[in-house]
């Protein structure tokens, strides 16, 4: 991610994970976009599909409150080009439908 862009990301992070404190190194980070979501999402369902290809694979995330219902109101759904970076789009879009 680029400077402006990962800053963006990083504060609103940081204004929805109270307490947590994200650097620019966690966006890079699958383990830690997984932990976030956990944090800010406790229970949701996410699914993850993609083909590895460095440095630019295919990846696509989806967020949803549930995995047994088709039809959640709030879905965040990520694409790009690593892992990491599809979670944390499916996690700003899933906060984004949720305010």
């Amino acid at each position: 991610l680029e400077g402006d862009l990962a800053d963006q990301a990083i504060a609103a992070l940081n204004t929805a994970a109270a307490g947590a404190v994200i650097e620019r190194a966690d966006l890079d980070s699958t383990d830690k976009v997984l932990s976030l979501i956990y944090a800010i999402l406790p229970g949701w369902s996410n699914s993850m599909r993609g083909t590895a290809h460095l440095p630019n694979g295919h990846w696509r995330c989806t967020l949803r409150r549930s995995d047994r219902r088709d039809n959640d109101e709030y879905l965040g759904v990520g694409r790009g080009p690593t892992l990491p970076h599809s979670l944390l789009a499916a996690l700003l879009k899933a906060l984004a439908s949720a305010v």
